[in-house]
């Protein structure tokens, strides 16, 4: 990537799921398997269980999402309507390298902590991710740029010690 603008543009296309809708009947309960078994070393590094009560149904929700950390604060990111179960914040579980941990998870608002998110996964997460997930997409000038998907959702969430 070359040299970006100072916030990640937002776009007007939405980004949907990476995988199409019935595959997560079969991925979602496959990874979740692996990550609360000893072989969650295979994909610890990327990967986490994020456990949460709905808000509106109270159902507990057990969901394999991608993350990114830095000190005690997590940060993940959906297309997808789940999210909308941290908006004023939420207790949550998460799975993190064969640990259950608690912590508190929230929507977040700043653009600038948003930017930060978006150019950290489309560095560490690689070219290809970044594209496929929406945060990387050619600028006016054809070079790729950070992007943030309209209806793209991020989540912080703080553990607790």
């Amino acid at each position: 990537m070359t040299e970006q603008p100072s916030v990640a543009r937002a776009t007007e296309e939405p980004q949907g799921p990476p995988l199409p809708k019935w595959a997560y009947a079969i991925v979602n309960p496959t990874l979740s398997a692996i990550i609360r078994s000893p072989m969650h070393r295979l994909v610890s590094g990327s990967l986490m269980l994020l456990i949460f009560d709905g808000r509106k149904s109270g159902r507990r929700y057990s969901i394999p999402v991608g993350y990114l950390e830095e000190g005690s604060r997590l940060y993940v990111f959906s297309h997808s309507a789940w999210a909308k179960n941290f908006i004023g914040g939420a207790p949550v579980g998460v799975r993190l390298r064969g640990e259950l941990r608690r912590g508190n998870a929230f929507m977040l608002s700043d653009p600038a902590e948003i930017d930060k998110v978006v150019r950290r996964m489309a560095t560490e997460r690689g070219e290809e991710m970044g594209r496929r997930m929406g945060f990387l997409a050619p600028g006016p000038d054809g070079t790729l740029q950070p992007t943030v998907p309209k209806g793209t959702y991020f989540i912080g969430i703080d553990l607790a010690g």
